[in-house]
This record gives structure tokens, C-alpha cells and sequence, in this order.
């Protein structure tokens, strides 16, 4: 004779059924978590159902550009973004990253005479193109910090594979080193929104004319413009006053006579944790409300906001200067150090955990070692990862279609 099941053992015999470990239940049942894989690239792993989940595909080699995104594409957030997002099913999901073969070109550096100075410029024409590229520094940037700062460097790759033409160069009061409206700042000059008193809407005029006269572009190719910060607010003004195909902003929520009197479409790419004194969730705000003003006018205009993403210990080995076990040791030092948290996300911006390790260097002894081109990029990755002011090329393929086919 069986003996009767103790209350004990029912409640063991509960527990199994409803372990938070066991896989989607056969037939379709519901659970709470289910396993990500992720083929070239990173985020795989268990996860929560209605998890935000983040995945980022393999180091992009230098003579390629990231692809798609196969599998379960349609959950993501955006397809075409080497790091995407979706939120978690109640079923299991596999993604797979891909590239595509970029054809060698180079830059090309000149000092060009703009209307008073001799200007620094970094250009390239391909044979056919689709549209002249005009990429925009920040306060205090110049033409040679943005070609060499790895962000800038994945939106040129895309372009240049896109079909683009690109064109870099710089504020004149960059080129002079002098503050001439004295603001107290070394940038671009965004007003007036003139042609013929601002030296430098007349600069990029007498540049492009350069290179009209040279046979390397014709004017009927059309012209558009992504600038950062600063270079954002120049970029949507440099639109609309020469009448552009389109203008992107990064973290930048432009002036009110583009906002009132522009025809241009404009996209806003902002950051949600700007730590910028000119922007921060202010400079959000407003970006978000031109955004709609422009809308409102029939003008196309979206608008992003660029969220905060996890950290992974194999970040910082998507560029070349940086190993993928000196990465993984970056990760575990900022780990053991309590900035991250349980999820992987930073707690702190780029600036806090500079002056962290300024006051505590021996807590710090990987990141203490970076030679100075080294710290930059990993101090500047951070804050693409908070989601600070920082350009980021998280919205690339983003931009880029905005540009070839606004708001469609």
C-alpha cells in the first residue's frame, strides 16, 4: 500500500515544475526566460522575459562594414546596426552578425584656401556619387581629431561604402586658434546664418568651389551635412542656408531660425544622459521639440535618443590598439571597482571615473598603464556606452538611409 505524499514533497514536486532554469515547456507553454545566441558577435546568454537585450556583432575588420543582422530580425530595434536591441520573447533566439567587403580608399589631406585662410582638409571623391558628405567637429575638435576618433571613422567607412563623398575640415577659429566672437569657446560659428558676413559658411562655400573647379563633384550632385555637439548646431544651419538635401544633428538641438524658417529635413541624434553644460536633458528636451516644430511644419525631422547600453568585456577590442584579453581586463577592473552594475550598464560617465582613477590610480592599474591614444578611446567608448556626449556610431545605417531617403 502506497503511503499518501507528505505536504513537503508536493511543495518540492512545485518548486521543480516551476524552476526558473528549465527551457520553454514543451508545446508551446509559457516560460520566464530563454536562451539568446548570438553568431559573430556578443550577447548571448539567458534572459528574463521582456528583458532589454543588447547585441553587437564581431570587431568590424578594416576593409569591411557591418551588414545585417539574420534570424530573428524582426525583433530588433534596428537590423542594419552593428548593436541593436530587442526585447526578450517567451522563446529562444538565435542572431547572426554579418559584413560586407569595403573596397580600399584613403582620405586625402590638403590645406585648401578657404575666403582668408589656408584650410585643413581631409577629403574623398569617389568616380560616381550619390551626395557630398560634410562632417562637422565639436567645440574644441578640429578636422584631424574627428578622422582619427574611431566613432567618426565607423560613420566614414559607411558612408564611403554607401556611395558618399566626404569632406573634413574645421571652425576658422580652429585654423587661427582664436576665440573671434568671443563666446569663450574655440568652434564653429553657427550665427548669423549668412553666407557673406560668417566666415565659415563662407569657408565651406570656397571649399566646395575648390573642388567643382577641380571636375571632382558637379553641382548637381547633392550635398548634405552630420555634425557633432557644436558641429551639430553648425550642420543644421549649414543645411538650410545652402539649401542641402539634408542635415543630421548629434547632440546638438539647433537654433530657432532653422527650427522656424528651414526647408531642409533634419534628423536629431541625441544623447539621453548629455552631460554637456550646453545640452544635457535641457539640450534633449529641446532638440525633441524642434524635432516636432519642424514636423509640425511638414518639415521631415525625426527624432532619436540615443539610451545607455551594456558594457561587454570584449568592447574595447573593436579597435585594433587594444587586445581582446587587455578588453577583458578593462571590464574586470571597472567591475571590481563597483562601476557597473548587476546588469553590466556603467553607473557613472566618463568624466567620474577619470577623476576615480585620478585620485586612486593603484585601484586602477590596467586602465592607470593605457598609453594617452589608448585612454582616449576607452574614456570615449564609455561614454557612447552612458550615452553621454559622445558621437556614437550606434545609428550609422540610421543616418545614412535619412540621408538618401528622409522620413521614407
Amino acid at each position: 500500500m502506497k503511503k499518501p505524499l507528505t505536504a513537503a514533497f508536493l511543495w518540492l514536486v512545485l518548486l521543480a515544475g516551476c524552476s526558473k532554469n528549465s527551457g520553454p515547456a514543451p508545446g508551446g507553454g509559457a516560460s520566464d526566460s530563454a536562451t539568446v545566441t548570438v553568431i559573430n558577435g556578443y550577447g548571448s546568454g539567458r534572459y528574463k522575459v521582456g528583458d532589454t537585450v543588447d547585441i553587437w556583432s564581431n570587431a568590424i575588420a578594416p576593409d569591411s562594414v557591418f551588414n545585417t543582422w539574420t534570424g530573428y530580425n524582426n525583433l530588433l530595434n534596428n537590423a542594419g546596426e552593428w548593436h541593436s536591441t530587442f526585447i526578450m520573447p517567451q522563446s529562444d533566439v538565435t542572431l547572426k552578425a554579418s559584413c560586407n567587403y569595403l573596397a580600399p580608399f584613403s582620405l586625402k589631406y590638403e590645406k585648401i584656401k578657404g575666403i582668408n585662410s589656408l584650410k585643413n582638409v581631409y577629403y574623398y571623391f569617389p568616380s560616381t556619387q550619390k551626395g557630398i558628405v560634410y562632417l562637422c567637429h565639436g567645440t574644441g575638435g578640429s578636422a584631424q581629431n574627428l578622422v582619427n576618433n574611431f566613432e567618426w571613422q565607423q560613420m566614414i567607412d559607411d558612408l564611403v561604402y554607401a556611395g558618399y563623398a566626404i569632406v573634413v575640415t574645421e571652425a576658422e577659429e580652429v585654423t587661427l586658434n582664436t576665440d573671434l566672437n568671443n563666446d569663450g569657446k574655440i568652434r564653429w560659428v553657427e550665427l548669423p546664418v549668412d553666407t557673406t558676413t560668417n566666415v565659415d559658411y563662407g569657408n565651406i562655400r570656397a571649399l566646395t568651389d575648390t573642388f567643382y573647379a577641380r571636375g571632382y563633384s558637379q553641382r548637381s550632385v547633392p550635398r548634405y551635412s552630420i555634425g557633432m555637439s557644436n558641429g551639430g548646431a553648425f550642420s543644421a544651419a549649414l543645411s538650410f542656408v545652402y539649401k542641402y538635401a539634408a542635415g543630421v544633428s548629434y547632440c546638438a538641438p539647433t537654433s530657432t531660425v532653422v527650427t522656424t524658417t528651414s526647408i531642409t529635413p533634419l534628423q536629431f541624434c541625441m544623447a539621453k544622459f548629455d552631460n554637456a553644460s550646453e545640452v544635457g536633458p535641457a539640450g534633449d528636451a529641446l532638440a525633441q521639440t524642434n524635432s516636432g516644430a519642424l514636423t509640425a511644419r511638414g518639415i521631415c525631422s525625426p527624432f532619436f535618443l540615443h539610451d545607455h547600453s551594456r558594457v561587454y568585456p570584449q568592447r574595447w577590442a573593436r579597435w585594433s590598439g587594444i587586445s581582446s584579453p587587455l578588453s577583458q581586463a578593462i571590464y574586470g577592473e571597472l567591475a571590481s571597482n563597483h562601476l557597473l552594475d548587476a546588469r553590466s550598464y556603467l553607473l557613472l560617465s566618463a568624466d567620474s571615473i577619470a577623476a576615480r582613477i585620478t585620485a586612486h590610480p593603484s585601484g586602477y592599474p590596467v586602465i592607470s598603464s593605457l598609453n594617452l591614444v589608448q585612454y582616449t578611446f576607452v574614456t570615449n567608448e564609455m561614454d557612447v556606452m552612458y550615452a553621454a556626449h559622445q558621437f556614437f556610431s550606434d545609428y550609422d545605417k540610421t543616418t545614412i538611409h535619412f540621408l538618401g531617403a528622409p522620413c521614407k
